[in-house]
């Protein structure tokens, strides 16, 4: 499915650091299995990509994974960062503390 096929509607990122030009994403979904840390990915890019066409020129995109109290293998995160790092300027697990 295409991402840009969804209504998004009036998605924003959760704040902009207008120094930087930048936005970041925090996204506090439960990624402790692969199923649900893929799905995660899968809304992430296509948050990203929706987004990119509401920024500014120049601007930049982060994500932020709020993963904790969660136990989410190592593989897992890995995984996730190889897939969405491509993508943003910025990524992060807020229990690995900042990227």
């Amino acid at each position: 499915m295409d991402p840009m096929s969804l209504d998004w509607g009036a998605a924003t990122a959760e704040f902009a650091n207008e120094e930087k030009n930048a936005a970041p994403h925090i996204l506090i979904h439960n990624i402790a299995t692969p199923e649900r840390a893929d799905r995660s990915v899968r809304f992430a890019l296509a948050r990203v990509k929706w987004f990119a066409a509401k920024m500014p020129p120049g601007g930049t995109q982060e994500v932020w994974f709020d993963d904790r109290e969660q136990q989410v293998p190592a593989e897992i995160r890995k995984s996730m960062k190889d897939r969405v790092a491509p993508h943003v300027a910025g990524l992060m697990f807020f229990s690995e503390g900042e990227a």
